[in-house]
């Protein structure tokens, strides 16, 4: 018969690792949030989300520069975005002040009537609001698939802005 080998004493010691120690992982900066964030464009009040969803977009997205790389890249598109779609806002509230400005008030007392050229380009002005609004839709859908997915978001805009060199 062989010995029975004397019992060994469990210890409290953690295992011996062999490689460096597991780095946690954190995701890729890359300004998808800049862009998700214009989906706030639907907020329940009209006009008011769209003022909310550019001014976000414009502040998120600069903030994305310190970032560099494609968060950088993204984030100045999308803060130009935001730009682009605060100028309908300015230039629908100039052609109103103008066009009241140039009206005469109406014969029956009730209103105010516009010129005819004013009539064109106050109606012209809103619906270029509206498809500015379908727009943003369509930007914020686009714009988050391609930045999660590590693109850089090429959207036309106006550039008002720049991307940091380097």
């Amino acid at each position: 018969m062989s010995p029975i080998p004397p019992a060994t004493e469990p210890t409290n010691s953690a295992p011996e690792t062999t490689g460096p120690a597991p780095v946690p992982t954190v995701p890729a900066r890359n300004g998808t949030i800049a862009w998700a964030l214009g989906f706030l464009a639907y907020f329940p009040i009209p006009f008011v989300g769209l003022l909310i969803a550019g001014i976000t977009q414009l502040i998120v997205g600069l903030g994305q520069r310190k970032h560099g790389g494609l968060a950088a890249v993204n984030g100045v598109r999308a803060a130009n975005w935001g730009l682009t779609q605060l100028c309908w806002p300015v230039l629908m509230a100039l052609t109103m002040l103008i066009a009241v400005l140039t009206g005469v008030p109406s014969p029956t007392g009730d209103g105010m009537m516009f010129h005819p050229v004013m009539n064109v380009l106050v109606f012209t002005v809103l619906g270029l609001f509206f498809a500015v609004g379908l727009l943003q839709v369509i930007y914020a859908i686009v714009g988050t698939v391609m930045a999660s997915k590590g693109r850089p978001v090429g959207l036309p805009v106006i550039p008002f802005l720049r991307a940091p060199r380097g």
